[in-house]
């Protein structure tokens, strides 16, 4: 039931029943049984799906640690285990141990269970997202081209995972510059996330900021300002304030204002969603190396000039 919760997007009820199995599970069974070890799996991905990534971090290496004294490195329990931490690596933006962690958990499973298997599309799909912060977006590319072609016949067309890629790819086709291929397919994936997810869902919402950002691109502000504040709001009253979705689609919508050049709607936005990704985040994450490249232009604009080039140079050591 949890896991449906969380298929839903309705991640407090998800957290509420899983946190209940797992207490249950370590008083009868134990903390080491297998049972308990699978409970608490879903808890760690449960917060980090909620936004709670260092809390899901801890609850990860613990679950690893154990499967592997349990089942040993190649089994596809400790794969899993290995692919989650990796994830909430990523999350946090330490890209080089998620990248370097999700090589190896792919590599296994090609071996293991071959290249369709589920479980191996879930690792590059997870690679891919990777790759996307760190700017390669080609090799982002072939691993997504794949994994959509595997789910599409495995999953069919209307599987969340399916549409997530769908989504991914998108996204992708945006960062290379191939925007009309970017605004086709995620009109597409939207409104099949509508369709089938609701539009409150927060794979819906994210899905509309994202295709907000490539009618920015594209130019049409207006559209994109209109998107990203029903996105911002929905994610807001779902999600919460804090939650890094949230945070990424409100800086999303502070560039736009910066290019419609209203400064101090931007800066409003901009400087509280800044703050509260330091404290979530790793400081080199890029969803905050692009608020405080959005920030300082906003700086630059108000003529703010010490604070847009403290910000500079802040972005500067990051960089490095």
């Amino acid at each position: 039931m949890a896991s449906i919760y969380l298929r839903l997007g309705n991640f407090q009820e998800a957290e509420e029943l899983v946190i209940l199995v797992v207490n249950k599970r370590r008083e009868v069974l134990g903390e080491h049984h297998p049972d308990t070890l699978d409970s608490t799996g879903d808890l760690a991905l449960t917060l980090s799906r909620i936004g709670r990534l260092r809390d899901a971090e801890e609850l990860n290496v613990v679950v690893l640690k154990n499967w592997r004294h349990i089942l040993g490195e190649t089994h596809p329990y400790t794969l899993t285990a290995m692919s989650n931490l990796a994830v909430t690596y990523s999350r946090l933006g330490r890209l080089q141990e998620a990248e370097a962690l999700k090589l190896e958990v792919l590599e296994r499973q090609r071996k293991i269970l071959g290249q369709n298997h589920p479980d191996t599309l879930l690792s590059m799909a997870n690679l891919a997202v990777t790759y996307h912060h760190l700017g390669r977006f080609r090799e982002a590319e072939v691993l997504e081209v794949a994994v959509l072609q595997g789910r599409k016949s495995s999953l069919g067309e209307n599987h969340p995972d399916t549409m997530f890629t769908m989504s991914n790819l998108a996204f992708t086709y945006h960062k290379l510059e191939r925007l009309q291929e970017a605004e086709d397919l995620g009109i597409l994936v939207l409104e099949m996330r509508r369709n089938i997810l609701g539009d409150n869902h927060p794979d819906t919402l994210f899905g509309m900021a994202k295709l907000a950002m490539t009618y920015g691109k594209l130019g049409r502000l207006q559209e994109a300002e209109t998107m990203l504040v029903e996105a911002v709001k929905k994610l807001t009253d779902l999600l919460g304030h804090n939650h890094p979705t949230t945070l990424r689609a409100q800086s999303n919508l502070g560039s736009t204002l910066n290019k419609l050049e209203r400064w101090k709607e931007a800066e409003d936005l901009l400087l509280p969603a800044l703050e509260k990704q330091k404290n979530i985040l790793s400081a080199n994450h890029p969803h905050i190396m692009n608020t405080i490249n959005s920030l300082a232009f906003t700086y630059t604009k108000l003529g703010k000039l010490k604070e847009a080039e403290d910000l500079n140079d802040a972005l500067k050591r990051l960089e490095v």
